[in-house]
Parts: structure tokens; C-alpha cells; sequence
């Protein structure tokens, strides 16, 4: 029987967190697909899931794209091993509408008893969909926490073949008149198992992607002035923040604890980005291929 729901897992950091994330998928039936691609040796988990191992130095958006490729539903689900799905999870994936929305993405909350590191993490990388949030269209989702049309992710293979960076195909989605939504009933909590350094270098190497990315688009003369601006990106990101957060009480309190580390870290994805223009910069200068984000 061919499974209809893929769920792709990529485990980098936070292995500790696998056997309460299968607990809440315990329920998922033979319908559906586990896969769990480990930037490392695989864990040996159960017989019902498959597991693939590729180099530690993979990145998560690389361990999605080589679990997507090897998905065999139509619909496949992303998450990391960061994050324990609440109960009914799988529930809300099974009905994510995917004739109306190429793509589904739902809230993200934060363990209560995170550290202040922790904490810092949460709100960097996801307090665009921290609860509350508002149900229906969207522009951007977390992949994190989302379900897509698989068919519309490989027809896009260029991209694919560099990790799958969801801004990206966001945007090729946009542009082709496809459509994301939000699910607020769809949550995941983020039980973060990573240490400052190393958060501190993925920052670093996100923001190195993300600025090799932009210069690609951008053309030499932008990319110039966007790497002459890069001093502003870091104030940009924790304004961000602070402004998501000011809608958002409850979260107040933790966001003073945070805050120091929140600096360290928007300065890692700053000096990252810069380093992607200028890398890009120098490529374009020299006329050589631009190098992939896959080893960066």
C-alpha cells in the first residue's frame, strides 16, 4: 500500500527529543510515511521507519530536500528533530486542503522551561508563527511545521538539488499563482537540544546561504550595495522580533532573558550574509561558478 502522507525529519541536533516526537505519531497508520534523514549515523529506530544517514556537516534544508526525493506520498511534511508535534498533528496534515494551497504551515510554541538560549532561538527563528496566529492565506510559512503538495516542490528540482530553502520556493510558488495558508491548530512545540556554538555557526552559514542566494538574484551592483549595508542587517532582525513580540504578552518576560543572546545570534546571520554577497561578489568577478550551498 503506497502512503498518501510523507513525513521528513531532519536530524542535526536534538536527538534526545526522537522518542517524544514518534510518541506523538504513534497513532499514523500504514497511510503514512516516516522518514528520518540523520546528519550523521542513523539511530536505529523501528522497524516502521526509514532512516538515511548523510554527512554531519549536512544542513537541515539538505536533509529535507534527499527525504523529499525519497518520499513516496503526494503530500510531504516537514519537521525537525527540535520540535515534539502535539497529538493531533498528523490529524491536521491528513486535511490540510492541498487542492486550494500548495502549501500548509501551522503555529510554533516554545517548551516553558527552555533556557534563555533556547528562548533566544524561539524567537529568531520562529516568532512569525508563534501562537496566536491568524488562520488562511499567507505569504511565507515554517517549514519546520508545514505540509506541502510534493509534486509542486519536484517540479522545481533546480532548486531542490541545492537544499530546499522554503523562501525559495516560496517565491517560485508566488510567481506561478500558487498559494500558502496558515493552520493554527497545527502546532509543534520547539524543545530546543542545540548548543550556543552551534547555533551560533548555523546562524552563520543560513545567513551565508541566504546572501549567496540574494546576490545570485540581484546582479553585481546590488549585490555591492546589499553587502555595504550588511552593518544594518542585525538591528533589522532583533526589531523584527521585538516587533513581533510587542503583539504577543505572554512571551514578554522571556524575551529580557533572551535578549543577550538574541544579539550574539542575529550578529552571526549579519556576518554570514555579508560573507554570502561578498562570496558571490567574487565569483562574479572572476566568472566562476558560483559555489553550492550544500557545503558551505
Amino acid at each position: 500500500m503506497e502512503p498518501n502522507l510523507s513525513i521528513v525529519v531532519a536530524v542535526k541536533d536534538g536527538s534526545d527529543n526522537v522518542p517524544a516526537l514518534l510518541g506523538s505519531l504513534k497513532d499514523r497508520g500504514s497511510e503514512t510515511e516516516l522518514i528520518f534523514c540523520f546528519a550523521g549515523p542513523v539511530q536505529r529506530i523501528e522497524k516502521s521507519v526509514v532512516e538515511y544517514s548523510f554527512p554531519a556537516d549536512t544542513l537541515i534544508p539538505n536533509l529535507w530536500s534527499e527525504g523529499i526525493l525519497r518520499a513516496r506520498g503526494s503530500r510531504v511534511a516537514l519537521t525537525t528533530a527540535q520540535f515534539v508535534p502535539r497529538q493531533d498533528w498528523i490529524d491536521h496534515l491528513r486535511a490540510a486542503d492541498l487542492s486550494s494551497w500548495v502549501g500548509i504551515g501551522g503555529a510554533i510554541d516554545n517548551d516553558p522551561a527552555a533556557s534563555a538560549m533556547n528562548w533566544a532561538i524561539f524567537f529568531l527563528r520562529y516568532s512569525a508563527f508563534a501562537m496566536p496566529i491568524p488562520a488562511g492565506q499567507t505569504t511565507e510559512i515554517a517549514a519546520d511545521n508545514a505540509v506541502y503538495e510534493r509534486a509542486a516542490i519536484i517540479e522545481h528540482r533546480d532548486l531542490l538539488e541545492e537544499g530546499f530553502w522554503e523562501p525559495s520556493f516560496h517565491r517560485r510558488f508566488r510567481a506561478a499563482g500558487r498559494k500558502l495558508a496558515l493552520d493554527p491548530a497545527m502546532v509543534v512545540v520547539h524543545h530546543g537540544a542545540i548548543s550556543g556554538r552551534s547555533f551560533t555557526r548555523q546562524r552563520y552559514l543560513h545567513g551565508r546561504a541566504y546572501g549567496m542566494e540574494r546576490a545570485e538574484r540581484a546582479g553585481f551592483l546590488r549585490s555591492l550595495l546589499l553587502l555595504l549595508a550588511s552593518p544594518v542587517v542585525a538591528p533589522l532582525l532583533l526589531s523584527r522580533v521585538l516587533k513581533r513580540m510587542a503583539a504577543r504578552p505572554r512571551y514578554r518576560a522571556q524575551l529580557v532573558r533572551a535578549f543577550p543572546w538574541l544579539l550574539r545570534f542575529t550578529l552571526a546571520w549579519a556576518a554570514g550574509e555579508a560573507a554570502g554577497y561578498a562570496s558571490t561578489l567574487l565569483e562574479s568577478r572572476s566568472a566562476s561558478p558560483t559555489p553550492s550551498r550544500k557545503r558551505i
